[in-house]
């Protein structure tokens, strides 16, 4: 069955081939309820997260009802959900963490960050996203970067055995960005959404 999504003005609009697809995407909300991560504008970033979490997965459920989507408890910490995804998570499984980044005020953009070792799906996935959140959002497109090129050099929940991505929407600490984000954030939900099922299904 064929679905196509031209609601939102989105930078590019997959048409969505759905199939019988036992993969299963792990979206998760980085920090928890009890670490806030940044704070700027206004905004907690695990909150401004666990928000963005699920209306991705509002848009996939609403897409494909048959998705097979797992969302972390909040309550849990970054090493639990990491134990709990990687006893469950296959190579034909996709993980998108979603996180927004912090700087001087100034920094402005979309970033999606990969495993140093991250396989060539992994690398597409993040490609796509960057490039369609950036352009539904009207921000810069601050592109790929691995891991190494982050605040830690290694990302604990980039290494399941799960393709997968982490996505810095934008910059908390930019009113730019966050306006942006708020005036744009369903259309970007559904853009992530069908660039999740786009790769879910390719994985098969």
């Amino acid at each position: 069955m064929k679905k196509k999504h031209g609601l939102c003005r989105a930078f590019h609009i997959f048409d969505v081939h759905i199939i019988n697809n036992m993969a299963t995407i792990f979206l998760t909300a980085g920090h928890h309820s009890n670490d806030s991560g940044a704070v700027a504008n206004g905004y907690k970033e695990n909150m401004l997260n666990i928000e963005f979490r699920n209306l991705v997965t509002k848009e996939l459920i609403s897409i494909d009802p048959t998705v097979q989507v797992w969302n972390d408890n909040d309550n849990l910490t970054l090493s639990q959900v990491i134990k709990a995804i990687t006893e469950e998570s296959t190579t034909e499984d996709l993980l998108l963490e979603i996180h927004f980044d912090a700087a001087t005020g100034k920094a402005t953009g979309t970033t999606v960050l990969v495993a140093a070792n991250a396989r060539m799906r992994s690398r597409q996935f993040a490609e796509d996203l960057a490039i369609g959140v950036s352009g539904t959002l009207g921000i810069k497109n601050r592109g790929v970067k691995g891991e190494n090129e982050s605040q830690h050099t290694r990302l604990g929940i980039l290494h399941t055995k799960a393709s997968s991505a982490l996505l810095e929407v934008g910059f908390i600490d930019n009113v730019f960005d966050m306006n942006k984000y708020e005036n744009n954030k369903k259309c970007a939900a559904k853009e992530v959404a069908l660039i999740i099922l786009k790769h879910l299904n390719n994985g098969k």
